[in-house]
């Protein structure tokens, strides 16, 4: 069953021009980082790179992804990458405001707590829906402009 409009809820896509000639072997192992973290396995494969989280822990800079891919495009002149990543955490609070506005119609004697929060979990599903593609964005800039190196993300001009 293909439902775009909903599986646009949990999915984040974009992509990032790319302004280095490096190839893509290259520009995935200024990315490597990201990925060589407890409960990630990842694939590089050509132009992609697919990844897969099991547990992934709070400190990992990509937590709220489980599974991907992150593709290098030749479009026209220039190049680009994409990327398009599945996040449950979003699916988790897209979901809850119903469920807590559900208990509030249910029940008379919880509706306020109820509305707190579904409003808590709207905000975290807005807020995240908009930040966490942005962040990603300034990651991916940043490592692939030799920015940033070590698992931390420390500077690489130190």
């Amino acid at each position: 069953m293909n439902l775009p409009l909903i599986d646009t809820l949990w999915r984040v896509r974009g992509s990032l021009p790319l302004d280095t000639a490096a190839p893509a072997s290259e520009i995935f192992a200024r990315l490597e980082s990201l990925f060589q973290v407890a409960g990630t396995n990842y694939e590089v494969e050509n132009d992609a790179l697919t990844f897969h989280k099991k547990d992934p822990l709070s400190q990992d800079k990509m937590s709220i992804y489980k599974s991907g891919t992150l593709n290098v495009r030749h479009e026209g002149e220039g190049r680009s990458i994409a990327w398009d990543m599945h996040s449950p955490a979003l699916m988790f609070c897209f979901c809850l405001p119903f469920f807590f506005l559900g208990v509030a119609w249910l029940l008379e004697e919880s509706r306020t707590p109820s509305f707190v929060f579904t409003g808590i979990f709207a905000f975290l599903y807005v807020v995240g829906r908009i930040l966490e593609p942005r962040l990603f964005r300034a990651e991916l800039r940043r490592r692939i402009a030799g920015e940033v190196n070590g698992d931390m993300g420390a500077p690489a001009h130190s």
